[in-house]
């Protein structure tokens, strides 16, 4: 096996062919490419602009390459320096990732948790979840982004997110994921209450109402509108409005008679069930499943293992919940 090019040498330094990186040269370069200036980065991690600089140019020429460019207001990655950001995130995060794990398995119940849900995911599963982890761990820190797995796929790879949980098309992930399936969900047309439409039973009934679209970014769940009504025979519907947001969808079905289509977990907000009714069509809309995506080579941390426990336990709750409710 080739001898790889650059190896850790203790946890202070990364050391290559021809030299040294530091750990500290990761940070600056890393600082840099988020706040895109040098003085910037440096009031950030507090490092005086001068060691900045002298750290970015010993790692140049330690790669030989160029990683910034300047530009009118501070600096970009060159292409060179993106991909070596990219690996550098993953080197700092699995390294953050080892301190912490060490620390939890003598006993020590902190570090960080980085956590993404769609946004069905958070109204179902994530209030009993959080709930129970604050109990048993106080002093350790919940991240949680509410997004959509395309969106956060790199930052899953580069270990920045733990794992995801939402909804996702299962065949289309890459084999450098696992993918476990929570439960099959299913989608509802909600319109406001005291809707005209409010007793449909049919897609049929709603071939004249107009729409709201959501398509919400980073998502490839959206709603295929055309082809729920080409499916049971019916003609495209009339959509009025495309919203990139969950809330400006709501709040249009709220002060208007267009219709719109969600997961059936925004009735769990109740506020939100209080002011929209779903309409009881007889024939279900299957939704996408919900799973949990993570690294399939690399293990969570002690802490994110339990995290993700107890969302595979709220979601059980979930679907026992769910069924009861059905009847």
């Amino acid at each position: 096996m080739a001898a790889l090019p650059y190896t850790f040498a203790g946890l202070g330094t990364w050391r290559g062919e021809s030299g040294t990186v530091k750990l500290s040269h990761l940070r600056d370069v890393l600082a840099v490419a988020e706040h895109g200036s040098l003085r910037a980065a440096g009031r950030r991690i507090g490092v005086a602009q001068p060691a900045i600089t002298r750290s970015i140019r010993e790692v140049e020429q330690e790669l030989g390459a160029t990683l910034f460019e300047r530009h009118a207001r501070g600096v970009r990655l060159t292409e060179i320096g993106t991909a070596f950001v990219r690996r550098a995130s993953a080197v700092q995060s699995e390294l953050r990732r080892a301190r912490e794990e060490v620390e939890q398995l003598k006993g020590r119940n902190t570090g960080e948790i980085s956590v993404s849900l769609s946004t069905a995911s958070s109204l179902s599963l994530m209030p009993s979840a959080v709930k129970a982890f604050r109990k048993r761990f106080p002093d350790a820190v919940l991240k949680i982004s509410e997004s959509f797995f395309q969106a956060i796929e790199p930052e899953i790879l580069s270990g920045a997110v733990d794992f995801y949980v939402g909804p996702i098309d299962v065949a289309a992930v890459s084999q450098q994921f696992a993918v476990e399936k929570l439960f099959d969900n299913r989608r509802l047309v909600l319109a406001r209450k005291d809707h005209p439409l409010a007793g449909a039973r049919q897609l049929s009934d709603l071939t004249e109402a107009e729409w709201v679209r959501p398509l919400l970014s980073g998502s490839n769940t959206d709603v295929d509108f055309d082809l729920l009504f080409k499916e049971q025979g019916h003609a495209p519907p009339r959509v009025a409005l495309q919203a990139r947001s969950a809330m400006v969808t709501l709040l249009v079905v709220l002060s208007s008679d267009l219709l719109t289509i969600l997961p059936e977990q925004w009735l769990d907000f109740p506020l939100l069930s209080n002011l929209v009714a779903p309409l009881p069509l007889e024939k279900p809309l299957p939704g996408v499943a919900i799973c949990i995506v993570r690294r399939r080579d690399m293990p969570l941390t002690p802490l994110a293992e339990v995290f993700c426990d107890l969302m595979r336990r709220a979601a059980l709750n979930y679907v026992h919940r769910r069924d009861a409710e059905r009847g």
